[in-house]
């Protein structure tokens, strides 16, 4: 995440990491290289900067938004955890991950411990109305991972259930990591707007990360690219030429899905990679997550103007030109 328009934050967002760190040190020998491990690389911080940044612009106390950003990214990297043993991956954050260092019980143990973690954090705000939307947060996330996990490989994929998963496992943590200090800052005439507003950007996050697995450079992205398909995810430029018919892109998937995931060839992916390419897959995917952030500025008018706001605005535009 870009350093240069955080800054405003800068000190809260420090808060947030040291709170984790220490809510997450165990006195157990055992448990302290899996939790060092998880704290050597921080990922994007989107989702305690939004806690922090609708705190600010509601008047919440500072060290409640801390505890939520906290909360929201410890949630968030419980599941990363958790999907990495599924996805049986080797690379996150440019870093190898718990499961390819531990073995799968280990890591899942860890992921759960992290996910306790944040639970133990929500309650000390003690607002059952935030706690509510913390469980249902953890619903949704496991739900859409259940949903991903019963769709795989199903032929042919759509965009239906696409859309379905990626509101569940993504936009909904984006939504009440924007919610939830406005709830605490008890103006609920705000409440909706906010909501909106995180769940249309982690729509649109969710659909240019998607689109960065064909098109990032690697060493930006963190992790290998081209991974979706062959664990049974056609994403949204996919589903894009599937819907139009592109006979190449037809056969790929049909190949890939059916033999699960296990014939994907170099020459396939480049193929397809070629083809979202010139068909203008891509963009078209990120036209309609440009499409998402554009519309949705507008509920940020409700929120009181000022360098708080003006810094939505900058991760609004990062999410769309980023590329990692």
């Amino acid at each position: 995440m870009p350093e240069n328009f955080l800054k405003v934050i800068s000190e809260e967002l420090n808060s947030v990491e040291n709170l984790i760190a220490d809510k997450l040190s165990s006195q157990y020998a055992e448990i302290k290289p899996l939790i060092e491990h998880s704290l050597k690389k921080k990922g994007k911080m989107l989702r305690p900067a939004f806690a922090v940044l609708f705190g600010k612009m509601t008047g919440v106390e500072d060290e409640k938004s801390v505890k939520v950003g906290a909360t929201v990214e410890l949630l968030h990297n419980s599941t990363l955890i958790h999907d990495d043993v599924i996805d049986n991956a080797d690379i996150r954050r440019g870093q190898k991950t718990h499961n390819s260092i531990w073995d799968n019980t280990l890591t899942v143990l860890y992921g759960d411990f992290m996910f306790a973690t944040a639970m133990n954090i929500a309650v000390e705000l003690e607002n059952i109305e935030v706690l509510r939307r913390i469980a249902g947060v953890s619903k949704s996330l496991v739900t859409g991972e259940l949903l991903q996990n019963a769709n795989a490989f199903n032929f042919p994929p759509k965009k239906e259930t696409y859309f379905e998963i990626i509101k569940l496992k993504t936009a909904v943590l984006f939504e009440q990591s924007c919610a939830i200090p406005v709830v605490l800052s008890g103006k609920s005439q705000l409440v909706e707007f906010a909501e909106k507003f995180g769940l249309q950007l982690g729509l649109a996050f969710q659909i240019v990360d998607d689109c960065l697995d064909f098109k990032a450079d690697i060493k930006k992205l963190g992790k290998p690219k081209l991974i979706d398909l062959p664990e049974g995810k056609a994403t949204y430029p996919v589903l894009l030429a599937l819907e139009n018919g592109e006979q190449e892109v037809v056969e790929i998937v049909e190949k890939v899905f059916y033999s699960k995931g296990e014939k994907f060839e170099e020459k396939d992916k480049k193929r397809l990679v070629k083809i979202l390419k010139s068909g203008g897959y891509l963009k078209k995917a990120f036209d309609y997550a440009r499409q998402l952030i554009r519309d949705n500025l507008r509920l940020l008018e409700n929120f009181e103007d000022g360098v708080y706001r003006e810094t939505l605005l900058k991760i609004c535009d990062f999410i769309i030109d980023r590329e990692f």
